[in-house]
């Protein structure tokens, strides 16, 4: 009889780390490392068995550095390390930050890996003595292996309508044993359409919290041969999916956004015309895809008018009931689940704190349904639309030098470049069924 290697190594002990990273559209890359065999990840997190750093080829990560700069470094942050749920064989997983070699011959972290950069804006928070918080409302559809929506389930419907339920539940576990909290799970509006809302947590643990979210749903879906989609708007007649954030502002133990009435603070009104201010350039980051303006369109319940209100779910930017201040959030609601969520907090603590510094004023809050408003009583109340495109989008960022600045230029230079090749690709390389459906007899 042969002997199964794994056994002999001894079947029940993690063997292996996968070191991750993301590239620019924040999807996954991962390089596995072997290590000494050891039970459970404690020794791991306390470095008495050792995590070995692990090169990896920038080049052929996108977005990340040329064929002439490509050798880099992943770095294993110990603080993210876990083991990966429902895993044969046991592994951990670890976020690396990624290094490249310094002008003295050392390492310094990537200019242009998205963690990067979302922790050189988290620091320019922190020397303030701030910290903003994000919980956040990713929604995804459940397929089938044909594509098509699992069932009919409908806003909030629970077994047997919904059949995806057991499923939510079973990640959501997943998440509880990667460390990662959820606050509400339940269907949305589209058929079959999932949201399992990920509660507050600061914004760099947020950013790796919904990266490996997107992970385990996808690898508990695949046990049950269905197929999972975050994109924005896969069917032309049902919702899309959306991923709204909630942000507080914390100054040491004080949430400093709200005042106990379930009102605004000063503070709070300032970087809400920050979001407000910046909004077309922020599209760019937080819809980041051509997909995205299919669902950033008027009938749908998505964001179109840059506008916010108490309350109001048809605003771009919703103040949320609450009864103390420390509950107090804004809600910024055109956030796509494509949007890399590194880049997309790095934008959101570039515009909310350019409102505060600059002290800016937003409008009055909007109390009509904005969602059905006709365009005259609009032009009355001065409310312009966020960009309708992906072009458009890049050409709002391309101009606002306070979020090119939060990124970095180089950063932006490299974005627009990547974007716009989409963008030429789509408009130039493309034939769509309606092209034939309209010009081919015509």
């Amino acid at each position: 009889m042969s002997v199964d290697p794994i056994q002999s190594e001894g079947r029940g002990k993690i063997h292996f780390v996968e070191i991750l990273t993301v590239d620019i559209d924040g999807v996954l890359k991962g390089m596995t490392v072997p290590i000494s065999p050891v039970d459970s990840v404690t020794p791991l997190q306390k470095g008495s068995t050792r995590v070995p750093d692990s090169g990896i080829d920038g080049s052929s990560v996108k977005g990340l550095a040329s064929i002439t700069t490509s050798d880099l470094r992943l770095k294993p942050d110990l603080s993210t390390l876990k083991e990966l749920p429902n895993s044969y064989p046991r592994r951990a997983i670890v976020i690396a930050d990624v290094f490249q070699r310094s002008t003295d011959g050392g390492l310094a972290p990537h200019p242009l890996a998205p963690r990067t950069i979302l922790k050189r804006n988290t620091e320019r928070l922190a020397a303030k003595g701030m910290q903003l918080r994000v919980k956040l409302e990713p929604e995804f559809y459940l397929l089938t292996e044909e594509g098509i929506p699992l069932d009919d389930a409908k806003y909030a419907d629970i077994f047997p309508e919904n059949k995806g339920m057991d499923l939510l539940l079973e990640t959501a576990l997943d998440l509880r044993a990667a460390g990662i909290e959820t606050a509400w799970l339940h269907s949305e509006h589209g058929e079959s359409q999932q949201e399992i809302e990920l509660d507050f947590t600061e914004l760099s643990q947020a950013a790796d919290n919904v990266t490996l979210f997107k992970l385990l749903v996808r690898r508990r879906a695949a046990l049950y041969d269905i197929e999972v989609s975050f994109m924005p708007k896969p069917f032309q007649n049902e919702a899309g999916s959306g991923m709204h954030c909630h942000l507080q502002l914390w100054k040491g133990n004080q949430n400093i956004l709200g005042n106990s009435d379930g009102t605004l603070t000063e503070t709070g009104k300032h970087f809400v015309a920050g979001l407000l201010h910046h909004a077309p350039a922020i599209t760019a980051i937080a819809n980041p895809t051509i997909n995205s303006f299919k669902r950033l369109v008027p009938g749908f319940e998505a964001p179109v008018y840059i506008t916010w209100g108490y309350l109001n779910r048809s605003a771009l930017i919703r103040i949320p009931l609450f009864t103390s201040s420390a509950k107090a959030a804004i809600e910024f609601r055109s956030p796509d689940p494509l949007a890399n969520p590194y880049l997309l907090f790095s934008v959101l603590i570039g515009a909310g704190m350019d409102g505060i510094e600059r002290q800016l004023q937003p409008p009055d809050p909007i109390t009509e349904d904005v969602y059905h408003l006709p365009s005259k009583r609009l032009t009355q109340l001065k409310i312009q639309q966020l960009p309708d495109t992906l072009r458009g989008a890049l050409i709002a960022l391309r101009k606002d030098k306070v979020l090119c600045e939060t990124l970095s230029q180089d950063f932006c230079n490299s974005y627009q470049k990547i974007r716009e090749d989409e963008w030429y690709q789509y408009t130039h390389g493309v034939i769509t069924d309606k092209e034939w459906e309209w010009y081919i007899h015509r």
